[in-house]
């Protein structure tokens, strides 16, 4: 076991540091763990690798495992029992990934980190201030989007100007509204298909969702 104090002491102050440790690196500590790439689209390869220093001796400062037994749990059901390891994820999902190494002495340590799977580069969706889309001529309807890719925190205000938007209201005046939020009445009663084009310049992508509604007189 690494145990070490650079100052001379007397024997009975030694003793004591000795039971409670000095400096003890009985357990294994990861210095490093690394899961590559943590956000992306399914079906998502990704790449695991992790450093161990301490316990018992065989942990290498300089990036080695030495005789530690290192298990992965990649949180989707699948494990591995190596120092890099490798995981497909089939479907998208928020996972935990994690690492645990074990000393000869059967000292253990764990880590983890998050990896995100979407399942697209861009994912939105449109919704309105009234979700069942029955309105009258008189109402006022307000507009809203969801987004959310690798780098679009979907409740982070500041990522949605980033995209750029266009809501096609489909009515006879065939009005289109280039804001995130627009608010909107339509002047006659009838049945109209509202669409939300999103474009991200960043990914070069564009997505779609549509929105129904019925409008009556008031």
């Amino acid at each position: 076991m690494k145990r070490s104090c650079l100052l001379p002491i007397p024997a009975v102050l030694l003793a004591a540091l000795l039971v409670a440790g000095c400096n003890d690196e009985t357990k294994p500590v990861f210095s490093r763990i690394n899961v590559s790439p943590s956000c992306g689209i399914a079906p998502m390869q990704v790449e695991g690798y992790a450093v161990v220093t301490g316990g018992n001796e065989t942990g290498d400062a300089t990036g080695g495992n030495n005789n530690l037994e290192i298990t992965w749990d990649f949180g989707d059901g699948s494990a591995s029992r190596t120092t890099l390891a490798y995981n497909l994820y089939e479907q998208p999902g928020d996972y935990t990934v994690t690492v645990t190494a074990k000393d000869p002495d059967g000292n253990t340590t764990s880590g983890s980190v998050p990896v995100r799977v979407l399942a697209d580069s861009l994912l939105i969706e449109a919704s309105s201030s009234y979700p069942d889309g029955m309105v009258t001529t008189a109402d006022i309807i307000d507009f809203f989007v969801w987004a959310e890719s690798c780098d679009i925190d979907p409740d982070n205000p500041d990522d949605y100007v980033k995209m750029i938007y266009k809501w096609h209201m489909n009515d006879a005046g065939d009005h289109v509204y280039q804001t995130r939020q627009p608010r909107f009445a339509f002047g006659d009663p009838g049945e109209y298909d509202v669409v939300l084009d999103v474009t991200y310049p960043a990914w070069a992508v564009t997505r779609h969702d549509t929105l129904h509604f019925s409008v009556s007189a008031p």
